[in-house]
């Protein structure tokens, strides 16, 4: 009897392994931080818009806080655009620290439209905007408080401005030009 004891309890225990290895692995789940790689960046073109304001305002705002400063951390705009757009930023906030001068006031924008957006895949997100930019309350003076600005500038300037994801899934300023055709502004 404890034989029989003793293979029935070594069957089963070889019967309860073989049941565990047949068991499925639990599907892991994906942590409420994780971005999805498969869906759109955005929900629409809307919220694609929504978020491409937001990161020029990000831009137009650092970039008076530099030249209120005279030019001095410009490093600070580069978590905000490219590699090719950082060099001219830097370059114009060069500028300003040769001249030892700065910046008083505030840039304002409107965005006239969305020219278009891309938005299926972050690799592949790029969203352009026709904006108009307002310098009317921004003054740039030298040293002692004289301005440098000309009695002729013009203050509202039309930009085509085209943003693109980076690998942190933040919106950067991929390209800034002026528009050259027909002022939108």
């Amino acid at each position: 009897m404890k034989r029989d004891l003793l293979v029935l309890g070594s069957m089963l225990l070889l019967g309860m392994l073989a049941l565990t290895g047949c068991t499925p692995e639990p599907t892991p789940r994906a942590s409420e931080t994780s971005v999805p790689t498969d869906g759109p960046v955005f929900a629409s073109d809307e919220e694609a818009l929504a978020a491409a304001t937001e990161a020029y305002a990000a831009y137009l705002r650092t970039s008076d806080e530099i030249s209120a400063a005279g030019g001095v951390g410009a490093e600070r705009m580069e978590p905000l655009v490219s590699a090719e757009v950082l060099t001219s930023e830097l370059e114009g906030f060069q500028g300003f620290v040769e001249a030892n001068a700065r910046s008083v006031g505030v840039t304002t924008f409107m965005v006239h439209s969305m020219q278009s957006a891309k938005f299926l895949r972050p690799e592949e997100t790029i969203i352009s905007l026709y904006v108009c930019e307002d310098v009317s309350g921004l003054e740039v003076v030298d040293s002692i408080g004289n301005s440098l600005v000309s009695a002729s500038r013009e203050t509202i300037t039309p930009f085509e401005v085209q943003f693109q994801m980076d690998g942190g899934l933040q919106l950067i300023l991929e390209f800034r030009s002026v528009w050259r055709g027909e002022s939108f502004c």
